[in-house]
């Protein structure tokens, strides 16, 4: 047996192991990447879904109602707004994802005003909106109205 014949054995086993390590890592990495995009997309989804379902709830109710909640806005948000379509609106939370910018939508059976909800300095942390239902100038049904509550 030769004086340097473990060491060698050692840097041998080391190197193979290192050969199997360093590809399962990055594997990881980018695994964990991907679910923190999924992760964020069902934040979004939450999000539109639950403000969608309180001004349905607050439209329904009548005039001079309101409710508040508390909504996580995803770090990767592009913008989100009200839009007014129809007799209606939409509640759109635009996310950038691996796939590109998609925009998650829900219908809003009542009229509602044209705004953004939160801009860039929200993104990545919870907000507390404010949904209220406001006197149509035009007659006719209440207007919705979202805006972001000011903090206590």
């Amino acid at each position: 047996m030769k004086k340097g014949q473990v060491s060698t054995e050692l840097m041998i086993i080391i190197g193979l192991v290192l050969l199997i390590f360093i590809p399962l890592l990055v594997l990881v990495y980018f695994k964990a990447s991907e679910s923190n995009a999924q992760i964020a997309s069902y934040q979004a989804e939450l999000a539109v879904f639950r403000l969608a379902y309180m001004a349905n709830s607050v439209g329904s109710l009548g005039t001079n109602s309101s409710i508040s909640t508390d909504v996580f806005v995803p770090k990767n948000t592009e913008y989100f707004r009200t839009r007014s379509v129809g007799q209606g609106g939409e509640i759109v939370l635009a996310v950038n994802g691996p796939q590109g910018k998609s925009e998650i939508v829900e219908i809003v059976r009542y009229p509602i005003t044209e705004e953004d909800i939160a801009d860039a300095s929200y993104f990545g942390s919870w907000v507390r909106l404010k949904v209220s239902s406001e006197p149509n100038p035009t007659g006719g049904v209440a207007r919705l109205h979202i805006e972001r509550e000011r903090p206590e």
